[in-house]
């Protein structure tokens, strides 16, 4: 572990001795990111552990899934709204109020008693989580610049892979001296530190939308973001791919802690483990593959022909990722040990990356400012729809089949869509926007 953490460092300190070390708005945003993202991090263990306390066995993965699916039905509902207002106002507003809200509702999550006011809280924090993340994934290219945007893709990507590595470290430690209701608390105080970093950023000026929602116009608007996702035949094909992503997540997240605690009968200091492994997977690919496509991109001399070299390793990095999720999940059914189980979540955490990274790529390089709030409201509500998917099937796959045969279900899922994604039809590298 010493030996990865080094190369991780060294990694860390390569990808980030670049300009946008000095882009002061970039680094206020990414260090509000991590911290809340850190915080977010403590409920997800929370939730895990409280769900297994509350409901023995595996009905705890039921509950786990079902709360994690209202939390993508609430980004459903909200998000696609949150995009036409980030096309109108100061988006700067947006992320605070969004901040300030879930630092509201975290503060009184210790008090809860039942598993049916689990629901109801993880729906209204995640109702403004989804005002939150499109508005500030939209942000990022804006403040970043077109030719630094992998880069700060890269760089933002570690944000949420040190929340999961240092999340479960930090939850097992709070939970070991403080007890369960401290993860909900600091993850209360996270926001409000998130949100003082936001107002010190000074936001890019950019052109907005003068025109005010309507009623009559308002279907449109809503469905404006998703019509340029389907524009786009690389788009679609990311889209297919994120749904291999969502399964490999969901196994992840909602399956993990059942694996550890009643198929290998370890404890939670072993669950925190595996999570930590995930996210170290995710780390080092992002670094690696910011670090390769800096390079790689190099090589272009004007933006049509930048635009090509991207659609090329993007295409290439999705069916990677979608085979590598695939091929590490079949051999759930062989109930892996402990060592071998940590190896294979590496590799989740990097198959995941690599069809994140490559798809808000694409995502970028598809959309002008005008529009970019109510795509990336659309791309974030279409691919958490696959986990409103993935999150409950995966949890009923466990309660009916067990952990281990849903491990190798779930893989065959990601395989099949890999086969379909290679056999689909490719981009063709017009430039746009």
């Amino acid at each position: 572990m010493e030996f990865n953490l080094a190369s991780l460092y060294i990694k860390l300190k390569s990808i980030l001795a670049s300009p946008l070390t000095h882009n002061r708005n970039f680094m206020l945003l990414f260090s509000a990111q991590l911290i809340s993202l850190i915080g977010s991090g403590l409920t997800t263990i929370g939730l895990a552990l409280f769900a297994h306390q509350l409901v023995e066995g595996s009905s705890a993965a039921v509950v786990i899934g079902n709360a994690l699916m209202l939390r993508i039905l609430a980004f459903l509902m909200f998000s696609q709204f949150a995009g036409i207002l980030a096309d109108r106002i100061n988006r700067k507003y947006m992320l605070i109020a969004a901040d300030m809200v879930r630092l509201g509702l975290l503060a009184l999550f210790p008090f809860i008693d039942s598993v049916w006011q689990i629901y109801v809280m993880i729906f209204l924090i995640n109702a403004a989580t989804a005002f939150f993340t499109p508005t500030f994934d939209a942000t990022i290219p804006d403040i970043a610049g077109r030719e630094h945007y992998v880069k700060a893709l890269s760089i933002s990507r570690v944000a949420v892979d040190l929340e999961a590595m240092l999340a479960p470290a930090l939850a097992g430690l709070i939970f070991a001296l403080l007890g369960l209701k401290w993860l909900f608390w600091v993850d209360s105080l996270s926001y409000l530190l998130s949100a003082a970093l936001v107002f010190a950023t000074v936001f890019p000026h950019r052109n907005k939308i003068a025109e005010k929602i309507q009623l009559k116009t308002l279907f449109q608007e809503l469905s404006y973001g998703t019509k340029v996702l389907f524009r786009e035949v690389s788009l679609k094909r990311a889209l297919l791919l994120s749904f291999a992503e969502a399964t490999a997540g969901a196994v992840a997240i909602v399956a993990s802690v059942i694996y550890i605690k009643d198929v290998l009968l370890l404890g939670e200091t072993s669950f925190v483990f595996v999570m930590a492994c995930l996210g170290l997977g995710s780390t080092i690919t992002a670094l690696l593959l910011g670090k390769f496509t800096g390079r790689y991109e190099s090589v272009a001399n004007d933006h049509t022909e930048l635009h090509g070299l991207r659609h090329r390793w993007t295409e290439r990095t999705l069916l990677l990722g979608g085979i590598i999720l695939g091929l590490l999940l079949i051999p759930g059914f062989l109930k892996p040990t402990l060592a071998v189980f940590a190896i294979l979540w590496f590799l989740n955490g990097a198959g995941q990356v690599l069809i994140a990274i490559a798809s808000t790529t694409l995502l970028a390089e598809h959309t002008g400012e005008t529009e970019r709030g109510r795509a990336y409201a659309a791309h974030f509500a279409w691919t958490h729809a696959f986990w409103l998917i993935t999150y409950p099937a995966i949890g009923y796959g466990v309660a009916v089949l067990g952990v281990p045969w849903t491990f190798t279900i779930a893989g065959i899922v990601c395989l099949i869509i890999a086969m379909i994604a290679a056999f689909s039809p490719k981009a063709t590298f017009n430039h746009q926007h």
